[in-house]
């Protein structure tokens, strides 16, 4: 099951950001005709710009420390999301925008949920007795030992396992998921975790996923589509990437590249 069937850059002023960026100056419809479509391209290119634009959009939730409309960070994008046209095969309701620089602005949304949860309690303690509190702080703790079963105390593992978490802990079926170079955060053996996770979501559980990445191994998703972002947006196969015949061709001979460095 897909969700959103196409999307349509309109024009704007070429001599600001983002139309400046040769790939939207010549981009025309681009349509989702799997449940996974990759974004690739060199830095600056225009990948996850498009996928900001797109998350706010699509008015999806942020997985990080404040919401879209109030990232002061993607101030600039919210123009470039109003010249999106959405078209959409079945409306999805439920999803999220996740970049890996979120991950920690998450935690510190747990942190401080933690701390409210247990100011409800001293609340509690102090205006109720008897029955009443006893539901009331049963209540509470039952949301901080969901919280727990969910997510661990991601202050006690790694960046890249407490954001394999997050994802496992979110992740839900039927759903629209962008994700931002989410290999910053993580091993190749975690980006194989998310492999098989992203995999098993899009073909049995009904999820559409929009991934910005550099990952060689996040690009190879099955029956995922690829675009390149150059001088346009544009159709490739996993073989015609830059990531794939730079990382192969250095694997191969890794010493001709290291005479040139």
């Amino acid at each position: 099951m897909y969700y959103l069937e196409s999307i349509l850059v309109n024009k704007g002023d070429e001599s600001r950001f983002p139309y400046n960026i040769p790939a939207f100056r010549t981009m025309g419809r681009m349509v989702f005709d799997s449940p996974i479509t990759v974004f690739v391209g060199e830095n600056g290119a225009g990948k996850s710009t498009l996928l900001k634009a797109l998350a706010i959009k699509l008015n999806l939730p942020a997985i990080g420390s404040t919401d879209l409309e109030s990232d002061e960070t993607l101030a600039g994008f919210q123009t470039f999301s109003d010249s999106i046209k959405l078209s959409w095969r079945n409306r999805a309701y439920r999803g999220f925008f996740f970049r890996a620089e979120d991950y920690f602005g998450f935690v510190k949304r747990l942190r401080s949920l933690d701390q409210e949860l247990k100011g409800d309690i001293v609340d509690f303690e102090k205006r109720l007795s008897g029955t009443g509190l006893k539901l009331a702080v049963g209540a509470v703790h039952g949301q901080k030992e969901a919280l727990q079963r969910r997510y661990g105390d991601l202050t006690q593992v790694s960046h890249g396992e407490g954001f394999l978490k997050v994802l496992q802990g979110r992740l839900q079926s039927e759903g629209i998921y962008l994700i931002d170079e989410p290999e910053a955060a993580l091993s190749p053996q975690r980006q194989l975790a998310l492999f098989s996770l992203i995999k098993n979501l899009a073909e049995n559980e009904g999820c559409q996923f929009i991934i910005a990445t550099h990952s060689p191994i996040l690009m190879c998703l099955p029956k995922a589509q690829l675009f390149q972002f150059d001088d346009t947006v544009h159709r490739v196969s996993y073989e015609e990437t830059e990531h794939f015949t730079i990382l192969k061709n250095f694997l191969n001979n890794p010493e001709a590249f290291l005479r040139y460095l």
